[in-house]
């Protein structure tokens, strides 16, 4: 299983974008991860999920007013495949993100006929915020903004989230005050989770931190922490790699997501107004990369889980 979650994990970090968007930076994000990991970073996480049933919130959503009014498909798709994944394996699951991007991910939750609820975010309401994380045994946070050490929500430009989308590090703070777990699961450095390394990231990637034009320390790197980290092309595939660990440990590939509904996703999520985060236009991309070049990511990581649990074959000549 060691050796298959290793695999995920190095199939995860393929870089697909064209030019224009950052490239360049997942292999070494990957590294400075799993320097701080004992295990592959998909098997630490399924091990927090294979537990007995539990209350699990999956936090998501990355509207920008004008450009992306109901959010891009980045962590949607991821957040709604591994709701599926965990209501089958005997878990509660509710996704909780901010009202502008809700429609969307609402309309995904009846689609797959799951017991899923959607809970909007008062904007930066802390009181709602640990209330939830009183409700919640365990949280995952897929492309979910975290603060950076000024505690500003910045996108992977540099600009600043902190007008119109809520700010959840009370959330998770709150969490892990209580003693509890999560699970932060990101692309870019400035998700939550990323408070794991932001350090080696300043140093190591400092174009990619933008330090001058955020006025900050850790540029536009989130300083909030998770208790396992996931490094990932698209946080969508990054969530389809912990139903595939899940699955392992589980040894049921019915838990994995699947190459025909991953192109499902992306061509209904244009209809639901859901954007690719790497161009801005609705059309069947994820961060750059296309629908198909997703679907065979999950192809190979299905792959990955099926030939693990499979009976030994060995050849005797």
């Amino acid at each position: 299983m060691h050796i298959a979650c290793d695999n995920i994990d190095t199939l995860l970090c393929v870089e697909m974008r064209r030019k224009g968007l950052p490239r360049g930076h997942k292999r070494p994000t990957f590294e400075m991860a799993r320097a701080i990991s004992d295990r592959p970073l998909v098997l630490a996480a399924a091990e927090l999920l294979d537990r007995p049933s539990m209350s699990v919130g999956v936090v998501t959503g990355a509207a920008v007013p004008d450009h992306m009014p109901v959010g891009e498909n980045d962590g949607p798709f991821g957040a709604t495949v591994l709701a599926h994944t965990l209501t089958r394996a005997g878990h509660r699951a509710s996704i909780i993100t901010d009202p502008a991007a809700a429609a969307p991910i609402e309309f995904l939750v009846q689609r797959l006929g799951i017991d899923v609820p959607v809970v909007h975010l008062a904007f930066n309401d802390a009181a709602q915020q640990e209330a939830l994380a009183q409700q919640h045994d365990l949280l995952v946070a897929i492309e979910r903004l975290g603060g950076n050490a000024n505690g500003e929500i910045r996108g992977i430009n540099a600009h600043s989230r902190a007008a119109f989308r809520c700010n959840v590090d009370h959330l998770f703070r709150t969490h892990a005050a209580l003693g509890r777990q999560s699970i932060g699961i990101g692309d870019g450095g400035n998700e939550v989770g990323f408070g794991r390394i932001y350090r080696q990231l300043v140093e190591r990637l400092p174009e990619l931190a933008q330090v001058e034009q955020t006025g900050c320390s850790s540029g536009i790197f989130s300083t909030v922490e998770t208790t396992v980290l996931v490094v990932a092309s698209t946080s969508n595939l990054g969530a389809y790699g912990v139903a595939a660990a899940l699955a392992l440990r589980r040894g049921d590939l019915s838990l994995c997501h699947t190459p025909a509904e991953e192109v499902a996703l992306h061509q209904i999520g244009i209809g639901l107004g859901l954007v690719d985060g790497g161009g801005g236009g609705r059309v069947a991309f994820c961060d750059g990369i296309p629908a198909e070049a997703n679907a065979a990511v999950v192809l190979l990581m299905r792959n990955i889980v099926e030939q693990t649990l499979a009976p030994a074959r060995v050849r005797r000549f």
